[in-house]
């Protein structure tokens, strides 16, 4: 029972890692590079927080727009790979508990986990890594309480709501939604186990 569980993990984690892996083919951000994404998202944000002086008040604003839905798609793109390389361990993990015997193999899963970890990383700090993406995408701090973050989240998907925006395009509405589920997402990293009746509210919203 115990490796048949493993290997139903298994197979659902590596489908759902080969999922990711072909979702980059989406994302006009995953030829880059950990350090090149950071050099993209100073950029956006700069643009962002002050649009460039020259232009009138229409190309300001447009070119702020582009760069705000530049980075929320550079955004996605790293949770994707956060995601990927989570699933992958995961996956792998579901092997070791498949192929290791049940009696006698303690101290070999241990020398294994431990050789994963260093390959792949701790999970509790690619947690805590994906917990600090999720409160920089909704603006937010770590500590704060669920109340906060729902409000935080409900004004994240006001600014993101394809409907305030007319003769959307269908690329930029797809974009807007995927966006929005990325802010769910975040909002439920962040309060889960904080306050488990508050869980679902913003969905609600």
């Amino acid at each position: 029972m115990r490796r048949f569980v493993f290997a139903a993990l298994a197979v659902v984690t590596a489908g759902g890692a080969f999922w990711l892996r072909e979702k980059s083919s989406e994302s006009s951000f995953s030829a880059y590079t950990e350090a090149q994404l950071d050099t993209l998202e100073a950029g956006y944000r700069a643009v962002t927080r002050a649009p460039p002086g020259q232009g009138n008040l229409a190309s300001r604003r447009d070119a702020a727009l582009d760069a705000e839905l530049s980075l929320e798609r550079l955004q996605t793109e790293r949770h994707r790979r956060l995601a990927l390389r989570g699933m992958v361990m995961v996956a792998l993990l579901a092997v070791v508990g498949v192929v290791l015997p049940r009696r006698g193999g303690a101290r070999r899963d241990r020398g294994e986990d431990a050789r994963l970890r260093k390959a792949m990383g701790d999970p509790a700090a690619l947690l805590e890594g994906e917990r600090h993406k999720a409160a920089r995408l909704l603006g937010v701090t770590l500590e704060a309480p669920p109340p906060v973050v729902d409000a935080a989240l409900a004004a994240q998907l006001a600014a993101h709501d394809p409907g305030r925006i007319d003769g959307i395009a269908p690329e930029v509405r797809r974009m807007l939604t995927d966006q929005r589920q990325a802010l769910q997402r975040a909002r439920d990293l962040l309060v889960r186990g904080a306050d488990p009746g508050a869980t679902g509210a913003a969905r609600q919203q």
